[in-house]
């Protein structure tokens, strides 16, 4: 017996709620906090409230959507890969947890339906509060999901974050440049707020290797160093430039086309981050955890040996070679004998005569 479009109607808002998107989030609010000892307690955030619009909004536009896209392939990858267990998207709106205490598990109330939420799944926080407004929801929207996906990608025990603290703020770094330089919706411009943080001259300039003055050591635990260099490879040929399809394979919910490439799937952004992100984890699942900059690269020439040469040359040109070389390759020196030195240390890394590593002996 055929259904009835009735029928049909009245079941067709149920099976969409049940599909799996990458777009798929979940919204909800703090409530108000009754004594200091109760779990967290959140809830959908209201129609009529304002700033739960606004992050909707950015989210289903712009940088903001693509953040959202990365972020669940990379949940996708890690399911996949490693023993990760994916848990929806949540957004939560209001002063964040841990900054009074503990986090502990959090009720959510839907509607009728009471649910909690482990305290070990992760929550993207918005703070909205008084003291927040001095700084745009974009930057706290890039900053959450990058943090998120860093989260997933290189968990760690113990003092948290104490081996790749450097790595991780520069991933963050990395992504608010790249938000600042992205083509936002038509209504709706925040790049003002993004280009006004220090980080965003500091990449641009290459500052941060500037006021190192040479010393390699200190380039290589510089956050700001780690945002440079990524961004200076994904603006690179090699932002573009396709890895083997079967490293795109744990990113994707399916099997691609017939002779359609994977990368093609995702876009220039998501195509490096998949690489990036997927070396980073492999290197980490190898027993060999990126603990700094360096390690970070010579991690994604091993997994892509076509992309070395260019990624050896971007990262030894954008620090003066001194992670390689004592002192590195002197600035006051004029631009034509520094690229010509710079070109014979790149030859020097790739033929092994010389380790990134050599000048921090």
């Amino acid at each position: 017996m055929r259904p009835s479009i009735a029928a049909v109607l009245l079941t067709a808002p149920l099976l969409v709620a049940c599909t799996t998107r990458d777009d798929d989030f979940l919204l909800l609010r703090r409530a108000a906090a009754r004594d200091a000892h109760e779990a967290t307690r959140l809830a959908p955030a209201a129609r009529n409230d304002g700033e739960a619009s606004y992050v909707r909004h950015l989210l289903a536009n712009g940088f903001g959507a693509e953040l959202l896209r990365t972020y669940a392939m990379t949940k996708r990858f890690a399911a996949k890969t490693t023993t990760y267990r994916a848990a929806p998207t949540t957004i939560a709106l209001g002063a964040p947890e841990g900054a009074a205490g503990p986090v502990r598990a959090r009720e959510v109330q839907i509607g009728w339906w009471h649910t909690t939420k482990p305290a070990a799944e992760s929550i993207i926080w918005i703070d909205d509060s008084g003291a927040r407004r001095q700084r745009s929801t974009m930057v706290d929207l890039v900053s959450g999901f990058g943090g998120a996906i860093a989260d997933v990608i290189a968990p760690e025990t113990g003092e948290p974050y104490a081996q790749s603290s450097a790595l991780r703020a520069g991933y963050l770094a990395f992504l608010q440049v790249v938000a600042a330089e992205w083509r936002p919706p038509r209504d709706t411009d925040d790049r003002d707020d993004l280009r006004g943080l220090k980080a965003f001259a500091d990449v641009r300039a290459n500052d941060a290797v500037l006021r190192s003055h040479g010393d390699g050591r200190k380039m290589a635990g510089d956050p700001m160093v780690v945002a440079t260099v990524l961004y200076r490879l994904a603006s690179s040929s090699l932002g573009q430039r396709m890895a083997d399809p079967a490293v795109y394979g744990p990113f994707l919910e399916a099997r691609p086309p017939h002779d359609v490439h994977p990368a093609l799937l995702l876009g220039g952004f998501r195509n490096f981050q998949a690489k990036l992100l997927s070396a980073w984890s492999r290197a980490r699942a190898a027993g060999h955890p990126p603990h700094d900059l360096v390690d970070l690269v010579e991690a994604y020439a091993d997994a892509y040996p076509a992309e070395r040469a260019e990624a050896t040359r971007i990262f030894l040109v954008t620090t003066y070679a001194a992670t390689a070389l004592p002192d590195g390759v002197s600035t006051d020196e004029p631009p034509a004998e520094v690229e010509s030195r710079l070109a014979m240390l790149t030859a020097d890394v790739l033929f092994g005569r010389r380790g990134l590593r050599d000048g921090l002996r």
